[in-house]
């Protein structure tokens, strides 16, 4: 019964929510680049506010991110996801890609929330990175790992250590 309302909303969810944003800020992209911001792009002005004109997409590509790494990362490794190491490294890999492209773009108004999201994805990215170097130092099939990559032999070193 309620497995059918489960993927109807999961498939949703990353799909229509993104694509509204989308044509939403497609549909008021003329009124905001004129500056005369019109009862509808007023109404949806958290979609674009805090950025600069030319990357009034910016929050769709962050939304984007976002479900990446809360939902659709599970999908990698579906039967040994939990145990293997692929997923924690695609997370660590989109999240220090994202924070680059955040740092040389610069998509903020005001540096302080350029300084804020900077902040918020390197840590991200230590997180992911920290679950990586502790996979590696706790199990057993990468035994000698954790002192060849880190110089650590176990994973409390290593954690302490990120």
């Amino acid at each position: 019964g309620l497995d059918a309302y489960f993927w109807a909303f999961f498939v949703l969810w990353p799909v229509l929510v993104p694509l509204a944003f989308f044509s939403l800020l497609l549909w008021i992209r003329p009124e905001v680049v004129s500056q005369r911001v019109g009862d509808i792009a007023g109404a949806c002005r958290f979609l674009w506010r805090d950025y600069e004109p030319g990357f009034l997409f910016w929050e769709v590509v962050d939304l984007l991110r976002k479900l990446f790494l809360a939902s659709l990362v599970l999908f990698i490794n579906i039967e040994h996801g939990s145990s293997k190491l692929l997923r924690l490294v695609v997370a660590s890999v989109v999240s220090a890609l994202f924070l680059a492209a955040l740092a040389l773009a610069r998509p903020f108004k005001q540096s302080d929330d350029l300084f804020l999201a900077c902040i918020a994805n390197l840590l991200l990215t230590c997180c992911f990175m920290l679950g990586t170097v502790v996979k590696l130092c706790e199990s057993a099939a990468y035994e000698d790992m954790c002192k060849t990559l880190v110089g650590f032999d176990s994973a409390r070193g290593a954690s302490a250590f990120v």
